[in-house]
């Protein structure tokens, strides 16, 4: 058996990405990441080291699969923003526990495309107003939905928050990216 082994091994590591490649990935794509922790974190500081730490503990670890190393990088650095700032998106819990969702479209996972489309609106989007239409838990789960396709069962063990706060500001945090999506088509119908 162990010639199986070997010749496993030696393929899947032509598939995993190099530590240079998870340096550059990390350089190159730092903008996207540094937004995506800033959106969640609202802080400059904790965003920058949020993926500092993503990428050194990317380089420590595992090395991640060269085909999704910018999945990996995104979800390496949310998951440092939500242990860096897991306190103030808790707090937020209380503000939705009488609070329901009446929109069953709001549990679906977007598609590839409007997925795609949903995160450039964000990216693109000022971060100042995001901050001040939603609150820490909102941005949070509506960064993991978005970024990594994160189910409303996974937001609540990430944020270890309960299943129907989660549903609650992920209600919020939806029907406000659905409003951003009606404004930008106005505008760009309108120009």
């Amino acid at each position: 058996m162990s010639w199986f082994h070997a010749s496993t091994t030696a393929g899947d590591a032509r598939n995993h990405a190099s530590a240079a490649e998870i340096v550059a990935c990390f350089r190159d794509q730092r903008n996207v990441l540094h937004r995506l922790a800033f959106l969640i974190t609202a802080d400059e500081a904790i965003a920058e080291l949020a993926v500092a730490q993503a990428c050194a503990i990317t380089l420590q670890g595992n090395s991640p699969f060269r085909n999704w190393l910018l999945e990996w990088a995104k979800a390496a650095t949310i998951a440092g923003v939500i242990s860096l700032q897991g306190d103030a998106i808790r707090v937020c819990e209380a503000m939705y526990k009488d609070r329901r969702c009446p929109h069953v479209e709001h549990l679906c996972q977007f598609d590839d495309e409007r997925r795609a489309a949903s995160l450039a609106l964000i990216l693109q989007t000022d971060t100042q107003k995001i901050v001040t239409k939603l609150d820490p838990l909102c941005r949070a789960i509506l960064v993991l939905r978005i970024a990594i396709r994160s189910s409303i069962q996974d937001c609540s063990l990430r944020l270890n928050v309960s299943r129907a706060a989660v549903l609650a500001a992920n209600c919020h945090a939806m029907t406000w990216l659905d409003q951003c999506r009606v404004k930008s088509l106005e505008d760009d119908h309108n120009v």
